[in-house]
């Protein structure tokens, strides 16, 4: 009888370590869930910074070789300067939507 008891008893202490191993397991899950949240958000910010930072250089190639300050093919400049109006015609069909 007593090794029943015996072996109830390690089988109780077994489930209480797999009942805490399975919440410390949890937290942990919780934890890396936040963590990758907070990176999506992170990496989602730095690309919205990348693309103004690479309108800003587009813009100030644009300046400079309007400017005369860059050589560079007209050819260029006009390629810009045609997005950007097509940009502004999107813009007013939007509005006039």
């Amino acid at each position: 009888m007593e090794k029943e008891t015996s072996a109830i008893n390690d089988i109780r202490e077994y489930i209480q370590k797999l009942k805490n191993n399975l919440d410390i397991k949890i937290k942990e899950n919780f934890q890396l869930n936040e963590k990758i949240i907070t990176s999506k958000n992170e990496v989602n910010h730095l690309k919205s910074k990348i693309n103004e930072l690479n309108e800003q250089i587009k813009l100030l190639k644009l300046a400079s070789q309007i400017e005369g300050k860059e050589i560079g093919s007209n050819k260029d400049v006009k390629l810009m300067i045609n997005e950007m109006v097509r940009e502004i015609d999107k813009c007013i069909a939007l509005l006039n939507k």
